[in-house]
């Protein structure tokens, strides 16, 4: 068999076999309202299974309560919450913070994109320059 025919063959098959369904990489943790979070993925779903921590300004920890299955968690609005952290126990934990307001941190989409298809870019380059030299 060629070599061109078992590459076709590879390429179909790494398409063909791709899983149907693609989970967040990414969750997030918005206040609602005072008393009232929710946690989700990036891509808009809800996370009905988080733990949910609450800690104040001094590190003690005020609750450990769940998301309910709309990823949403009320609590005491009374009660002065400092930091939020979010683990749905899959790998992905994320926090917020009263002091971090509306700063985006982490590396934008567009560039870590740009940056995967440049590094297949150059692994193919290089086979290629292998191959015909």
């Amino acid at each position: 068999m060629s070599t061109s025919i078992k590459f076709t063959i590879v390429l179909v098959l790494f398409f063909l076999v791709q899983p149907e369904l693609v989970l967040a990489h990414r969750m997030v943790v918005e206040l609602v309202e005072p008393g009232t979070i929710v946690v989700r993925y990036d891509d808009g779903t809800k996370s009905g299974i988080a733990l949910v921590t609450a800690i104040d300004k001094e590190g003690t920890v005020l609750f450990e309560k769940y998301v309910d299955d709309n990823g949403f968690l009320h609590y005491d609005a009374n009660i002065n919450v400092h930091q939020i952290i979010a683990d749905d126990g899959i790998g992905h934990r994320t926090t917020w913070s009263n002091e971090l307001k509306n700063e985006q941190l982490g590396v934008p989409i567009l560039v870590r994109a740009l940056l995967g298809v440049s590094l297949l870019l150059f692994i193919a380059a290089f086979f290629y320059y292998r191959r015909h030299n």
